[in-house]
């Protein structure tokens, strides 16, 4: 079967050539590798064009800046292949990174299939999740099926009526969930074979703006979407909810900002979802971080301030 790679860039000249020369390295040959270039200014757009002139299975499609979900959308949209995987430009993968989730994949005839990264790699048997409604209570209560669409493969059809949502923070987020309601089952393996980058000016992980709200909409659609469906969830899904406000208020935290609208927000949603997240699977620091945010965001900053000092 034909795997697409599709990895979405911008201004990436300092790592796209390690990026894709991983792709390109892959010991499954049946692949196909989609570059989109997304309004680069630097130097990418040429690295990625030698590549593309020099490999026929290289393709490259250029586009206005418009962010990574409309990238990505794009490379599904000119994809041809029976599976689908993702890279981000500043990321690289091993060698047999598509061989590997293969194996995984068709070791049990299931839909997705993970690999680990960082903190996740160990040398754990791979595990099989079966059924819709335990993959998602997997996702929802643990860090096994990690919030990211990288590191995974996925057959091409579970992408059917699903694309990123452009104009979005966090786009992961708003349609793993989606994504895995259409699995029969997922296997997640432990080898450590994708390779991602922190960068201090990335979105993750740079200052606090208003675009970081993006993950309360996320996880509040995604608690819609398991009301209506998956009621014995609920609970789950709630915890998440409140997840997201802590994830608010320690990025304001660490860019010294405090941000009225962001706290209007998320204090009717500690009142309401709260219980859930206390009785929920989180650690121990981020359910207190929560009882005195619920009493004063501002004093659960200070303290979180304190104690990462």
């Amino acid at each position: 079967m034909k795997v697409s790679i599709i990895i979405p860039f911008y201004n990436s000249e300092n790592y796209l050539g390690r990026c894709i020369d991983s792709a390109v390295r892959q010991t499954y040959k049946d692949i196909e590798i989609i570059l989109i270039n997304d309004g680069s200014v630097d130097g990418s757009a040429e690295i990625a064009r030698s590549y593309a002139d020099n490999d026929s299975r290289i393709r490259l499609i250029s586009q206005e800046n418009s962010g990574v979900s409309a990238a990505r959308n794009k490379g599904l949209d000119a994809s041809a292949g029976d599976l689908i995987t993702f890279i981000d430009s500043d990321d690289h993968v091993e060698d047999d990174y598509v061989e590997y989730l293969m194996e995984l994949l068709e070791m049990n005839g299931s839909d997705i299939a993970c690999c680990g990264h960082g903190d996740t790699a160990r040398d754990d048997p791979p595990r099989l999740i079966e059924g819709p409604e335990e993959c998602l209570k997997e996702y929802l209560t643990t860090n096994e099926i990690f919030a990211s669409v990288w590191g995974k493969i996925y057959r091409r059809e579970i992408f059917d009526g699903i694309r990123f949502p452009e104009g979005k923070r966090f786009e992961d987020n708003f349609v793993l969930f989606r994504l895995i309601d259409k699995c029969r089952s997922i296997t997640i393996g432990y080898l450590p074979e994708y390779h991602y980058l922190i960068q201090s000016e990335s979105f993750v992980s740079g200052s606090y703006s208003k675009t970081q709200l993006d993950i309360i909409d996320a996880m509040m659609l995604q608690r819609q979407f398991i009301e209506e469906r998956y009621p014995a969830l609920i609970p789950h899904a709630n915890a998440r909810v409140v997840y997201a406000a802590n994830r608010c208020l320690v990025k304001m935290a660490d860019s010294d900002v405090y941000d009225m609208d962001c706290i209007d927000k998320i204090r009717p949603l500690y009142k309401e979802y709260g219980r859930d997240f206390l009785n929920g699977t989180s650690s121990r620091s981020a359910k207190d971080f929560y009882k005195v945010a619920r009493i004063s965001p501002k004093l659960a900053m200070r303290f979180y301030k304190s104690l990462s000092k």
